[in-house]
Formats: structure tokens, sequence, C-alpha cells
């Protein structure tokens, strides 16, 4: 029996393939950041950024480079990814990616034939930001170092979460969602949009990190629509964050609301939320949008005295009476120039109102072109701070 049990176990063996696709941690790079450029002899120009463990590591940095960054050209992605090592000693590992930067060249051309690459390779994950850059070549952003985390995509991609958290100046899109956006009936895709400030030159080198004010900085500069998988146009930080608010992603934010001329009072909004609701009336789609925000009261030109009853009746007044004059500005430039429904209104039609959607099943834009839309704003102002009265008030 022992004799069988023995010839088993060494005949089991030889069945066991073991990690055939293994790769030695010491012979590994790690990418972070890749950017995909218009090339100058092939369709593509892909660049990486590779980042070094030792430097990232105070105990051990030695103060030279964090990432290194290299470009090669071709027409295709997954022939340039396998291309690397005509330059690069190591074996690539793609699986912590955290930044794709697209060049605002060829995203005006077209995403789609290289974003199916992202989409169907097994070993990028699907949770890595996308961003357009403007005014730059997308390889410049992987070159700026930083003084925090040193690597520009380690940079970036907190970065979008914490706008997010503080302002809501950006949607922080990562490829599923842009996958899922893409693939549906009643909405159209964004994207985030970044510029570098400064000297972008100066910003990939050590002295970038070395002064108080660097020479170069990535900055979240404004929202990409894209419609048929091309590049439309912007939106600017302000109509961003309307965006998110009707999409009812937006849970902080500060508003500065214009009181008379050159005199402000500002708000902090701690609690947001917003419902909306679709259906058909008289032949065409109508829908409403509900937002409800809770405030405190940041600062004010205009004295005011909180023992008053309704002292803040009129501020709460002007300031829904602004929001609605700011989301009508945005969904009406929606509606008109670009018939692009970025707010997924769509969506929301179909689950409440799937009987009368089906018939703009084939072509949201049409339905979106010709809805009627109606914003209910109610912010309320619940405390002051730590202030009662201005100083100006006896």
């Amino acid at each position: 029996m022992r004799r069988c049990l023995l010839s088993m176990s060494i005949l089991s063996i030889f069945l066991l393939t073991g990690c055939w696709d293994h790769s030695e941690l010491n012979q590994s790079a790690i990418v972070t950041g890749i950017a995909v450029d218009k090339g100058e002899e092939c369709k593509y120009k892909l660049s990486i950024e590779s980042t070094s463990a030792i430097e990232l590591n105070p105990r051990t940095a030695q103060g030279l480079a964090p990432a290194i960054v290299y470009s090669i050209e071709g027409d295709t992605l997954g022939e340039i990814i396998h291309k690397f090592n005509i330059a690069i000693s190591t074996h690539l590992v793609f699986s912590h990616t955290r930044l794709l930067v697209i060049g605002e060249e060829i995203a005006r051309e077209g995403i789609l034939s290289f974003m199916d690459y992202f989409d169907r390779d097994r070993e990028i994950r699907d949770d890595f930001n996308i961003v357009v850059a403007r005014d730059s070549d997308a390889v410049d952003f992987l070159r700026v170092i930083n003084d925090y985390q040193k690597v520009s995509s380690l940079k970036i991609f907190p970065q979008f979460d914490h706008m997010l958290d503080e302002w809501g100046g950006t949607p922080g899109i990562k490829l599923n969602d842009f996958i899922r956006t893409y693939s549906s009936q009643g909405k159209v895709p964004v994207l985030a949009a970044m510029k570098i400030s400064g000297d972008k030159e100066m910003g990939g080198s050590m002295d970038n990190i070395t002064t108080t004010v660097p020479a170069a900085i990535a900055k979240i500069d404004s929202l990409a629509i894209f419609k048929y998988g091309k590049l439309q146009g912007y939106l600017n930080l302000h109509e961003t964050r309307i965006l998110l608010w009707i999409q009812n992603k937006l849970e902080k934010t500060s508003l500065t609301i214009p009181y008379e001329d050159q005199k402000f009072f500002g708000l902090r909004v701690i609690h947001s939320q917003t419902k909306v609701k679709a259906r058909q009336v008289n032949g065409r789609p109508q829908i409403d949008i509900f937002v409800r925000a809770e405030s405190t009261l940041d600062g004010s030109d205009k004295a005011i005295k909180v023992a008053k009853i309704n002292a803040f009746e009129d501020f709460e007044e002007r300031t829904n009476s602004y929001l609605e004059k700011e989301f009508n500005g945005l969904i009406e430039k929606m509606q008109k120039e670009y018939v692009a429904d970025i707010f997924g209104l769509g969506e929301i039609f179909r689950d409440q109102d799937y009987k009368h959607f089906k018939q703009y099943e084939e072509n949201w834009d049409i339905g979106f072109k010709d809805a009627k839309i109606n914003t209910h704003v109610n912010i309320e102002i619940k405390r002051s701070g730590f202030r009662n009265n201005s100083y100006n008030v006896n």
C-alpha cells in the first residue's frame, strides 16, 4: 500500500505545470502611467512611465529620477507594448497602471480603436484614471516630477478623488466607466482634461521639487466631451461641478454667490441630494431635476445679524436663483450646442418610462434635444460658523 501511494505521488509531480508565465521580481518593472499621442511615422506614439522603487523609498532614495519615460511608435497598441524591450531590459508589468493620458490631437480623431485594446487585455486592470492632455503632448504629463510621490501618475491618481471630495470639479472617469457610458443608449461619455502650468521642460528635471514654487505642475483644467468616440469640446470646472450635481455625485462643495456689484457671500455645502423624475408629457420628454442641499455660511460682504428672524432667507433665495440659472445654462448648452446628454437623463427616462423611451431607443439625441427640462433648487443655510453677527453689526 505504501509503495502504491509513493508511486502515485512521484507520478503526480510530472502532472504539475508550475508557474509557466512567472517573472522574477528583480527582472520586472512596474508601469504606472501610459500616454497615447499621434505618431509622426506611425499611427500611434505610446509612452510608458516605469517607476523606480528605490527612489520612491525615503530610506533608499539617492536623488535620482523616480521614473523612466520611454516612447516608441507603431500602428497597434498590442504590438507597441510588447516591443519596449528594444530599449528596456526588464519585463514590464501593467497591472498597476494608474493613469492613461490621451493626446488632444488623437482624441479629436477618435479613441475607440485603441481603447478597445485596454478593454480586452487581461493584464491591464480597468481601475485607472483616463485624462485628455490639453495644449501639450500626452507624454509631457508623465515627465513632470512632483513633490508628492515624485512620480506623475501616482500624484495625479489621488488628485481626482480629493478634488471630487473637496470641490467637485472632476468625475474621475476610469476605463470601466467610459466603456459602460459609451455602450449606453441614454448617455454621452466624458473624460477629465488637464493642462501643464509652467515650463514643461523644467518640469522633467529633479530641480522641479527643490524649490518652493515648482517650475511646472499638472492641473485639472476642464472636462472633455466625447461623441461617437471623438472629442467634441470642453466644459469648464464650474460647469463640470453642475454636471456632478445633477448626477447626484456631489456631496460637498464651496459656492461664491454674487450679492451686489463686486460683493459676494460664500457657502459651504455639507450635504446634497439630487432626484430626477422623467416621463412623457404632451408628446415630448419632460424631466424635473430636484436639488436639495444643506450649507453653512462661509463669509459675507453684507452685514448680517443671525439673531434676526429669517436672517438667511435673502441669502437662500439668491443662492437658489443663481444656481438654477447655472443649471439651466449648462442644460441649454448641451441641448443646443452639442446635442449630447452627458447627464445620463436618457438612462433615467428609460428606467422610469420605458414605454415612451422606446421611440428614442435608436437615437436619444432627438429626445434629449426636444426634452423639457426643469430644475428646482433648494439650498438651506443651517449655520453661520463660529460667529453669529458680522463685525459691523451692532
